[in-house]
């Protein structure tokens, strides 16, 4: 079961680092953010956009960090170090919760907008999974 949950926190680890890349690297607000502001990037005033880029940024960075976590606390869950269990359980639902909250807020503002629910989901059901697979001996 050790492995199954290594492979699980592994896979959300590499999630978050990839969406915090994408938000980190981006040019201008994504898709569903132009379909919830109900105008394209171009239309927004330079100072508007400084400001989306910034909290695009920040937020980027807080996956990356949230990613970078979970990766260094594979080595002692990989030991069976029962701490980091609840250490990688407790990160998660601080970083995941939130974002859960804000992708499902959008689309209740806007019920066009794709935004990113399922890889979300995606990501609570792995740390649940992994959380599980950890405390099953």
């Amino acid at each position: 079961m050790q492995i199954l949950s290594v492979a699980a926190f592994g896979l959300a680890a590499l999630l978050a680092l990839a969406f915090g890349a994408r938000y980190v690297f981006t040019r201008e607000f994504m898709h569903y953010h132009a379909t919830v502001v109900g105008r394209p990037w171009a239309s927004l005033e330079p100072r508007l956009q400084f400001i989306i880029l910034g909290m695009l940024k920040v937020a980027g960075g807080g996956l990356l960090g949230y990613g970078l976590a979970l990766l260094w606390l594979l080595l002692p869950l990989q030991q069976g170090e029962a701490w980091a269990v609840w250490a990688a359980l407790t990160v998660s639902l601080a970083v995941v919760v939130p974002v859960l909250y804000v992708v499902v807020w959008l689309r209740r503002i806007e019920s066009t907008a794709n935004t990113p629910l399922l890889p979300s989901l995606v990501v609570l059901a792995l740390v649940l999974a992994g959380t599980v697979a950890s405390l099953v001996r």
